[in-house]
């Protein structure tokens, strides 16, 4: 299965950008939605389309907003666009199926 990258509206869509530079089929919220939707219309949209959301919106730690919806989660709200990119990059790589993801993936400066 391939891994499609739902980026959260406060993650810049650079992200999304990077990403697809890499490969990995990655939209914006805003591409996909609109600005300003909720989360839970976010998850739905995620779950619907077999997505794996990236955010750093402790929201979506909760297992009632995301439901089964696996997320890429990043504490640091300053962490530069293209690490952000390289840390989901390197999680495609080691575990290529989405399925096989935990419920919530902690990128760490490692990846």
């Amino acid at each position: 299965m391939e891994y499609r990258v739902l980026v959260d509206e406060n993650t810049s869509p650079r992200v999304a950008e990077s990403l697809r530079g890499k490969g990995v089929a990655a939209e914006h919220v805003h591409e996909a939605l609109s600005e300003g939707v909720d989360d839970e219309s976010i998850a739905a949209f995620a779950r619907e389309g077999g997505h794996v959301v990236l955010t750093h919106d402790t929201d979506f730690l909760d297992a009632e907003t995301r439901g089964d919806v696996p997320v890429l989660y990043y504490a640091d709200d300053t962490t530069d666009t293209y690490a952000i990119a390289d840390r989901v990059a390197a999680v495609v790589e080691s575990m290529p199926d989405p399925t096989d993801l935990r419920p919530i993936v902690k990128l760490n400066e490692r990846g």
